[in-house]
This record gives C-alpha cells, sequence and structure tokens, in this order.
C-alpha cells in the first residue's frame, strides 16, 4: 500500500466529483478555484480523500451596552459595521463570514438575518478550530 498526500492539481477534480456525488450529500460541489489549499490523499495511486480549505472570517461584535444610544441606535451602528466589514470581505475574495451566536442571544440570532446571514443548515452543526492552539 502505497498513500501519499499531496497538493491538489486540476487533473483531480473529476476523481473528487466522483467522491462528492458518491457520498450523496445535498449539496453542489464548490468551485474548487476559489480554495487556496486543497490536499489530496492518495492510495496507490487512486485519489481516495481530498480536504479543501475555503476562505471565510468570522464576523466578532464587540457593542457598548450602555445606553450610549437607544435600541435602534445600536442597530444602525451593527447595520452600517456590517455593510463595510462585508465590503472589505468581498474586495479580499473571502467566500463567506460566520457570527457565531453565544447561548442566550437568540433574538440577536434571529436579527442578523436582516444583515444576510442565515444558518449554514438548520440539522448541521458548525464546528471551528484555531491554527493557533486552544482558543479559551
Amino acid at each position: 500500500m502505497n498513500v501519499e498526500i499531496r497538493e491538489y492539481c486540476p487533473s483531480d477534480l473529476v476523481a473528487i466529483q466522483r467522491i462528492h456525488e458518491a457520498n450523496g450529500i445535498d449539496y453542489r460541489l464548490p468551485d474548487l478555484g476559489k480554495f487556496p489549499r486543497i490536499k489530496v490523499l492518495e492510495l496507490d495511486g487512486e485519489v481516495r480523500a481530498a480536504l479543501g480549505l475555503q476562505h471565510a472570517y468570522e464576523a466578532h461584535l464587540w457593542l457598548d451596552p450602555s445606553s450610549w444610544t437607544d435600541a435602534a441606535g445600536k442597530w444602525a451602528a451593527i447595520k452600517a459595521l456590517d455593510q463595510e466589514a462585508t465590503e472589505s470581505a468581498r474586495v479580499l475574495g473571502v467566500e463567506s463570514i460566520l457570527c457565531c451566536v453565544p447561548p442566550k442571544m437568540d433574538r440577536f440570532g434571529r436579527r442578523i438575518k436582516d444583515l444576510g446571514f442565515t444558518k449554514i443548515r438548520p440539522d448541521w452543526v458548525v464546528y471551528a478550530k484555531s491554527t493557533q492552539g486552544d482558543r479559551k
């Protein structure tokens, strides 16, 4: 058995498409040309797995909870910041922005739909990991 992990090359696309279809996951295969890194695992010269890293930013909001303005003013500030940040991400070529809503802030989670955020999938859980070690 010869196992090799290497960088993706365009000739791997057909094999990755076949694997994607065989898994029966109900989303279309993304444009692999937009992934800055894709690693491919070959077993005896045949592509058996691939893992791609797609650009995504995670939005973090720090909003002064004091009475510096009313609720409408705070929402206007959030919308203005979101608009500027989204445009900056778009210019940088970032495909998506994630927003993790803490427990007990469900109301805010419903509100950010007005900014264009949607749950990734209602039945999927999103996990994150740091490349720098422990996030705590």
